[in-house]
C-alpha cells in the first residue's frame, strides 16, 4: 500500500490513480508482479499446468490477442498466469507429440495385424499421459506453487519481443481505469450477477415548504457518496473510477484507440472520467467501481454504481457482482505432499487413463497447430488488420476472463455465501445512509428515497399515503408466487368446459 500526496488515502502498490481524489500517483518502474499473489492467482497457475486446454486458451486469447484489450480479472495477477501457461504448452506439446507418433504406430499396427505392436503403443499412451501429468503435479504445482515457494516475480520472460509487450500491457491493464468489453455483458470477469436495482428520485420536491431545493450535478453526489465509503471495513476493500465502452464502438475515438491499428489503452485522464461522471455517454460510462476481496482473492465482491442527474431527477443504478472460488480440482496444490504417496499416485494413474483418449485423438492437430503456430498467428493478424483497416466494426474488447473460467458454480463454505451476503448489505446500507445524508443537505425530500430503501433491502411490499392491499393472495420477495383463487375457479371451469366438449 502507498498513500496518496494529495488526500492521503491508502492505495494500492500498483495504483496509478489516487481512488478517492482521483489524482496521478508517482509512477514507477513497471514491475510485472505488482503485489502479494492471492491463493487465487497461485490456483489459476496451477490451472493451466493442470488442464492443456485451459492453457491454450490463456496464450490464444490474453497473451496472442495483439489488438483487443487484456481480460479483467479481480485480485489475480494475470502475468504470472500467462508465464506458467506458456511453459506448460511447451511441456504439453512434447506429450501430443509422442501421442501422435504413438498413434500413428497403433495404426501401423492394426494396419499389419499386429496385436502386440498396438497393445504396447496404447500402454505407452497412457505413460506418456501419466508422465505429463505426474511432471505438471509435482514437477511443477507441488514444488513451484506451494505457498511458501510461489514467486512469480522470479519466473523467467519470453524472449520474443511482442509477448514482452503484450505481458506489459496485460501489467498496466490491472493499473489502469478503463475496461474495454466485447459483446453484450460490460463487467465481464466480474463473475455472476447476484443482485441489481436502480430508482429514479424527484429532486424538485424540498424537505420542508418554505425551503429552496439546490441543485447539483452527479460529479458532486458520486464525490459524495465515494468519501462516505471509504471507510468500509468488509475485507480487503478497493475503491476506483473506471469507465466502460464496448470494444466495436472506439474505432474512430481516439481517447481509447489513439492507433488505428493497436490495442484500447489502459488508462484515460481522470480529467476525462471525472467530465463523463458529470455528463455520461452512450458508449461510454463511467462507474464507481467498489471491490471487496476475502478468501485470500478466493471470494470478490464487486459493486458498480452509477449517478445520472437531470433537470428534475437523479438516477441511481448498482449492480451486484460476485466471483465464487476456484474449483476444488484446481486447489489441489495445498494438498499435495513435496514427494507422491501410493495413494496419490494412484489417483494421478486414474486421472491420466481417463484423459488417454481425449489427449490422443487430439493430439495430431495439437501437434500441427504448434508447428504452424506462428505461421497461423501471422495470418489471424494480417485478417484482423485488414478487418480493422477496411471494416467498419472491429471488436477490441477483452476476451473472457480465466479466472471466471475456473470459478466455481457457486460457493464452496457456508460463510463465504454469508461474507458475500454480509458485503452487500452493509454497501446498500452505507450508500442509502449517505445519499440521505447528501439529499437532506441539499433541501430535497427524502421521503421517497426512504420508501425505495424500505423495498429495496427488506424485499418487500410497501403502500404509501396509509393505504391497504386487498386480495386473494400476495407473494413477496425474490421468486415468490402465488394463485389466487379466482385463477383456481377459472381454470377448474375451464376444465369442465373441455371435458364436456370431448363427450360431445
Amino acid at each position: 500500500m502507498r498513500n496518496c500526496h494529495s488526500c492521503g488515502a491508502a492505495n494500492r502498490a500498483s495504483a496509478t490513480y489516487c481512488g478517492t481524489c482521483g489524482v496521478v500517483l508517482p509512477t514507477a518502474e513497471l514491475n510485472l508482479a505488482t503485489m502479494p499473489p492471492s491463493d487465487a492467482t497461485r490456483y489459476l497457475c496451477a490451472a493451466v499446468q493442470l488442464d492443456s486446454r485451459l492453457a491454450k486458451q490463456v496464450v490464444r486469447d490474453v497473451l496472442d490477442e495483439k489488438y483487443k484489450a487484456p481480460p479483467s480479472s479481480p485480485d489475480v495477477d494475470l502475468v504470472p498466469v500467462v508465464l506458467h501457461a506458456i511453459e506448460a504448452q511447451k511441456r504439453q506439446f512434447v506429450r501430443d507429440l509422442l501421442l501422435t507418433l504413438l498413434l500413428f504406430v497403433g495404426a501401423w499396427a492394426l494396419y499389419t495385424a499386429r496385436p502386440l505392436v498396438f497393445v504396447v503403443a496404447t500402454a505407452l499412451c497412457w505413460v506418456a499421459v501419466f508422465g505429463e501429468t505426474l511432471v505438471a503435479t509435482y514437477g511443477v504445482v507441488a514444488h513451484e506453487l506451494h505457498p511458501a515457494r510461489f514467486k512469480p516475480d522470479a519466473m523467467s520472460r519470453p524472449y520474443d519481443a511482442e509477448q514482452r509487450a503484450r505481458l506489459v500491457k496485460i501489467a498496466e491493464a490491472r493499473q489502469g481505469n478503463v475496461s474495454v468489453y466485447s459483446a453484450y455483458r460490460p463487467f465481464v470477469g466480474s463473475g455472476k450477477l447476484v443482485d441489481a436495482w436502480s430508482v429514479v428520485l424527484d429532486t424538485d420536491q424540498a424537505a420542508e415548504e418554505d425551503q429552496e431545493v439546490e441543485s447539483f450535478t452527479a460529479l458532486e453526489v458520486h464525490d459524495f457518496v465515494r468519501d462516505q465509503l471509504r471507510d468500509l471495513r468488509t475485507g480487503t476493500v478497493t475503491m476506483t473510477d473506471r469507465v466502460f465502452v464496448d470494444g466495436r464502438d472506439i474505432r474512430d475515438d481516439i481517447r481509447f484507440l489513439p492507433e488505428q491499428v493497436g490495442a484500447p489503452v489502459t488508462a484515460v485522464d481522470t480529467a476525462l472520467l471525472r467530465s463523463l461522471t458529470i455528463e455520461s455517454e452512450d458508449r461510454a460510462r463511467p462507474y464507481l467501481c467498489i471491490e471487496v476481496s476475502g478468501w485470500q482473492g478466493q471470494l470478490v465482491h464487486s459493486t458498480f454504481l452509477r449517478f445520472v442527474v437531470t433537470p428534475h431527477e437523479l438516477f441511481i443504478e448498482v449492480s451486484h457482482f460476485v466471483l465464487t472460488p476456484v474449483r476444488d480440482e484446481f486447489q489441489e496444490v495445498d494438498r499435495l505432499l513435496p514427494e507422491p504417496t501410493a495413494g496419490q499416485a494412484l489417483r494421478i494413474g486414474g486421472r491420466a487413463l481417463r484423459r488417454t483418449p481425449g489427449h490422443l485423438f487430439r493430439a495430431p492437430i495439437a501437434t500441427v497447430v504448434r508447428l504452424f503456430g506462428s505461421a497461423t498467428q501471422e495470418h489471424q493478424r494480417t485478417r484482423q488488420k485488414r478487418e480493422i483497416l477496411n471494416a467498419l466494426r472491429f471488436d477490441h474488447g477483452a476476451p473472457a476472463s480465466p479466472r471466471e473460467t475456473v470459478s466455481d458454480r457457486w460457493y464452496q463454505r457456508y460463510f463465504q455465501q454469508l461474507d458475500h451476503d454480509w458485503y452487500t448489505k452493509v454497501i446498500d446500507k452505507r450508500l442509502f445512509q449517505s445519499l440521505t445524508e447528501f439529499l437532506e443537505s441539499k433541501g430535497i425530500d427524502i421521503g421517497e428515497l426512504t420508501q425505495r430503501q424500505t423495498v429495496i433491502q427488506n424485499s418487500g411490499v410497501w403502500v404509501a399515503g396509509g393505504g391497504s392491499v386487498t386480495a386473494g393472495s400476495i407473494a413477496a420477495g425474490t421468486g415468490a408466487r402465488a394463485t389466487s383463487m379466482i385463477s383456481k375457479v377459472a381454470n377448474a371451469a375451464r376444465q369442465g368446459v373441455n371435458e364436456v366438449v370431448g363427450r360431445n
